[in-house]
């Protein structure tokens, strides 16, 4: 994958649009381990074991539309079969280290949220939980960052 990262103008149309969707979905995967365990060399690492996973699938190039939401399923059962304590110290902004207090599922919501843009309905179909959860979710994060904070960083996303 490396390689092909690195020699864009050596592949195929397909396999380099192939590419750069995976490139795009890791980005916004980055964002999202970073904010649910809130150390960006501990996210990264999730990451990878996220992408050894989708890779070890030898997944199609014109399948690769999926690829965010896999690395994001991928990411979820790394943090839970790893136990998912958000880590200490954080590298977050201040204004999201109070998210590291919330639960897991509460985390993911708001890193879909707050670190990929993502709007509620996307977020739940993608988590595969209620719209009503996921309104619960964005209601604890609003809680805990202050409805002030939250709602100012919101408008800029």
């Amino acid at each position: 994958m490396k390689l092909a990262l690195s020699v864009h103008s050596e592949l195929p149309p397909l396999e380099l649009t192939s590419v750069i969707n995976v490139e795009k979905a890791l980005r916004k995967v980055r964002a999202f381990a970073r904010f649910v365990i809130g150390n960006r060399a501990e996210g990264d690492e999730l990451v990878e074991d996220a992408l050894t996973l989708y890779l070890s699938t030898d997944p199609d190039p014109d399948q690769c539309s999926e690829s965010y939401a896999y690395l994001v399923r991928a990411v979820q059962r790394v943090l839970r079969t790893s136990g998912a304590v958000a880590r200490r110290p954080t590298d977050l902004d201040t204004m999201f280290t109070p998210l590291l207090n919330l639960p897991l599922e509460t985390r993911e919501v708001a890193a879909l949220h707050l670190g990929a843009g993502m709007p509620a309905e996307e977020i739940a179909h993608l988590l595969e939980i209620t719209p009503a959860e996921t309104a619960a979710g964005l209601g604890m994060t609003r809680a805990a960052m202050g409805a002030e904070v939250f709602d100012a960083y919101v408008q800029t996303i």
